[in-house]
């Protein structure tokens, strides 16, 4: 050779010094050379006679695949099963490569030792070609350099370690490479070991970090001492399919949640470890972020808080399975939203997804949460939620599977929410659901739902509350229900719990029939201000009885305060074969008289029938001031504390016989004698099973007042009643229904008596009548003699058939200027004699 080398002799001579003294001998004693740049293409066309290859869309080479070696090893990966040549010397790569280099034409072994980089140049990786890496070695791909690793199924290209260890090398490592960086039928193995690769997040097969770009397709990344790939949270992956990820010791991939995206269902993902492509939560899904996380054949843990930006959009594809590490959750906040429908979109299959703890204990993860994303419904269809409601979300009322807060909208079906170490779900202040149908919630800790009161009307019947610790859905009495809504509570299969103070209702409230209403200690329902609330146990369509139950927590009287109605003359207030009892508790009403199961004042109106009012720490119910009772039968009011109802003077006629007010500790109702019976009335006194108890003062009738047979009207010390002014009273009983009117204490003199003052009506009557124990107290006006019954000023009465006794005065008095119509009477026992006439 003279001393002035050739252009070819000059161009080889360089190369080899790039890839080290190593790879001279051994490409002596082995391969023939290591072609770089536009010059290796020449060299392979110089040595095939030829221009070069062309190659089609998958990286094959025409020809090669029926060409491919017979005798060389045997890779199997996925589907394919692709031959390597024969062993033969290798040629070692050393240096970093800073120049356009292609290997594989004319050697099919290297041998890596170190880390090689490659900075400002392209990689390119023929077919057919493996490269083994010596310990701790590793390839490296710079911010300008480029990969191209283009293998067949028949001829793959080979990235292995020099001893078949999991972690024996480091990897493929892709720093901050924006450049069409390609692999395709590759095989990486043994990697993810060694120093992890700067701003790597964990050691792996492939790690793909910074800006990085790459396509990846029908590779294998297996037996990695660590993940099979990583993914940084700005990479571009512009295809990541049909790879497989197996055998790898930490698990499938190791990828931020601004990243997950990029990992393709079509490949799989099974056979590690672990089978597990980890989401580590720390970037965030920024703003406007639209990306599917595709289903795959392992299960995604997500670590940390994933957080939605504004405007952002993920989609959990049908069949993917999410299991959550301790404390993390998702977050869907700023107008974003979530989509996670488990239902094929093309074939209607049902395929759930699954968000669950990576360990099966309840509360272990946070849960799913929504907060101010209300632009469009996110949805959760055909879900599996389970083993959250651990740490609470900040504004979340209570921890929770599903939590909407924050005026966020959301649309919830078909979906089982089981396990959590809170509730089922946390419906918040102002939010939307779209719906909530066909839902299991089970076998949660607290309770099946924490819902604020106005929002319990999104609850649907079509599904299932029960089998929790605490069957019951927590209704937060912090909103109210507004005037401008108009609700219905379905009626679910477990009961709604109020818990303390009142759920003030201004708009309309309708219960379902058979739905159970439960309440906790001096917690009750208040309609306010026109607010109704429609609560008939009758289904509508069959007309079979369902009953309503308003009940208390604790099954013991007075644990609760009522139903309260307050200045709402509604014919919607209805109770119609509903059970109220437990309540008559704690601090009254404002305007209420006294403490009852349902109290009605201040104007309002209501329709009570059917109704069983039980168990009261107080009264059954109580009608106040000025009040309209459209309808009171058939009602049951039993086993109250203090008798059977409250009720003013003037709507004591609002009782109805057709219903039984005994079996209480004090078997009456008690009539306050505050308003009179006015003018413009004309009422009626049903004969109840229990007595009308007035207890102090007189009770003043200047409208027409009549009582029915067999009534008994029971009077307090002192008490008494009074026809003033053309009032007038009208007591006809029976031979075998008399109507009594007597004293509380059987004693004479313990009640005022019976008076008629200016009141010349023919309609004032008592026959059929007893009065007794009359004749004390504080006489009449005008009365000049304590009586039983007096007639004065000008009056009329006729009593026929009557008993009059045990008077501490008179039997009756009849004043001169008074007409008393007597026949067939019993006047006996009376203490200064039958009559006076003064």
């Amino acid at each position: 050779m003279t001393d002035e080398l050739s252009k070819t002799e000059m161009q080889r001579r360089r190369v080899l010094k790039t890839i080290g003294a190593g790879a001279l001998a051994n490409g002596l004693a082995g391969c023939s050379s290591l072609s770089t740049g536009d010059e290796a293409e020449a060299v392979t066309s110089e040595a095939t006679g030829g221009s070069p290859s062309k190659t089609t869309a998958d990286g094959t080479t025409p020809g090669t695949e029926t060409d491919a070696p017979s005798g060389g090893k045997r890779v199997a990966f996925g589907d394919c099963t692709g031959v390597l040549p024969e062993e033969s010397d290798p040629q070692r790569l050393e240096a970093d490569i800073d120049q356009n280099t292609t290997l594989g034409d004319d050697c099919g072994r290297y041998v890596v030792s170190g880390t090689v980089d490659v900075t400002g140049a392209t990689l390119t990786v023929k077919s057919g070609t493996e490269l083994v890496f010596e310990q701790n070695a590793g390839l490296k791909i710079a911010t300008d350099a480029t990969l191209v690793a283009k293998g067949t199924c028949k001829r793959p290209v080979l990235f292995t370690g020099a001893q078949e260890t999991r972690g024996f090398w480091r990897g493929i490592y892709f720093e901050d490479s924006n450049k069409p960086n390609e692999m395709t039928y590759c095989v990486v193995e043994y990697a993810g070991g060694g120093d992890e690769f700067w701003q790597a997040d964990v050691e792996a097969n492939l790690a793909v970090g910074g800006n990085s770009r790459i396509a990846a397709s029908n590779c294998a990344f297996r037996e990695s001492g660590a993940w099979g790939f990583t993914f940084g949270s700005e990479v571009h992956v512009d295809d990541f399919s049909k790879n497989a990820v197996t055998a790898n010791a930490a698990g499938a991939g190791f990828v931020r949640d601004a990243s997950a995206h990029h990992v393709d269902g079509s490949g799989t993902y099974t056979g590690n470890d672990d089978d597990v492509v980890h989401i580590w939560g720390h970037d965030g899904l920024g703003d406007g972020f639209d990306e599917t996380w595709s289903a795959l054949d392992a299960r995604y843990r997500v670590s940390k808080l994933v957080e939605l930006g504004t405007d952002a959009h993920l989609t959990i594809a049908p069949g993917t399975t999410l299991s959550f590490e301790q404390e993390a959750g998702l977050k869907v906040s700023d107008s974003s939203q979530l989509t996670a429908a488990g239902i094929d979109p093309e074939t209607e299959e049902s395929k759930p997804i699954t968000f669950t703890g990576e360990q099966k204990t309840r509360g272990f993860w946070r849960g799913l949460y929504f907060e101010t994303s209300d632009r469009v419904p996110s949805v959760i269809e055909n879900c599996v939620i389970e083993y959250g409601g651990g740490r609470e979300y900040w504004s979340a009322d209570a921890n929770a599977n599903v939590v909407v807060g924050d005026g966020a909208r959301a649309r919830i079906t078909n979906t089982t929410l089981r396990e959590s170490g809170g509730y089922g779900f946390n419906f918040a202040e102002e939010v939307t659901i779209d719906a909530f149908v066909n839902n299991t919630v089970t076998r949660n800790a607290n309770g099946a739902g924490y819902v604020r009161d106005d929002r319990a009307h999104f609850l649907s019947d079509t599904g299932t509350y029960a089998g929790n610790d605490t069957d019951r859905v927590y209704v937060w009495q912090h909103d109210d229900i507004g005037t401008d809504l108009d609700v219905t509570w379905d009626a679910i299969d477990v009961p709604y719990f109020v818990d303390t103070g009142a759920i003030n209702t201004y708009g309309n409230l309708t219960i379902e029939p058979g739905a159970t209403v439960e309440f906790g200690q001096e917690a009750g329902l208040k309609l306010l201000d026109g607010g109704t609330l429609t609560a008939v146990g009758i289904d509508p369509d069959t007309e079979v009885s369902k009953p309503i139950t308003f009940t208390g927590e604790q099954k013991t009287r007075g644990y609760w305060r009522g139903i309260y109605f307050e200045s709402t003359d509604r014919t919607e207030n209805q109770l119609r074969n509903c059970v109220v009892e437990y309540g008559g508790g704690g601090r009254e009403y404002w305007n209420a008289d006294a403490n009852a199961n349902v109290a009605v004042s201040d104007g309002s109106r209501a329709r009570i029938d059917g109704c069983t009012i039980r168990e009261s720490g107080a009264w059954g119910f109580n009608f106040a001031d000025d009040v309209s009772v459209d309808s009171f039968t058939t009602n049951t009011v039993t086993r109250n504390v203090e008798g059977a109802g409250y009720v003013r003077d003037d709507t004591a006629h609002f009782l109805s016989d057709t219903g039984t007010y005994v079996g209480n500790d004090e078997d009456r109702v008690y009539v306050w004698q505050h308003d009179d019976i006015r003018e413009s009335m004309d009422v009626t006194w049903d004969a109840l099973d229990a007595p009308y108890f007035v207890d102090t003062g007189a009770v003043s009738v200047y409208g027409n007042l009549t009582i029915e047979p067999g009534a008994t009207l029971e009077f307090g010390q002192d008490a008494g009643l009074r026809m003033y002014d053309g009032g007038s009273l009208t007591a006809v009983g029976t031979e075998s229904d008399p109507i009594t009117f007597t004293g509380e204490q059987k004693t004479r003199g313990y009640w005022r008596g019976i008076y008629f003052e200016n009141t010349n009506r023919t309609e004032n009557k008592l026959h059929y009548c007893i009065v007794e124990y009359a004749g004390g107290g504080n006489e009449f006006w005008n009365a000049k003699e304590h009586a039983n019954v007096a007639v004065t000023n000008g009056s009329r009465l006729s009593i026929q058939h009557s008993t009059i006794r045990n008077s501490a005065g008179y039997g009756y008095e009849v004043t001169a200027d008074s007409t008393l119509t007597a026949s067939a009477n019993s006047v006996v026992d009376n203490a200064l004699g039958p009559k006076i006439n003064t």
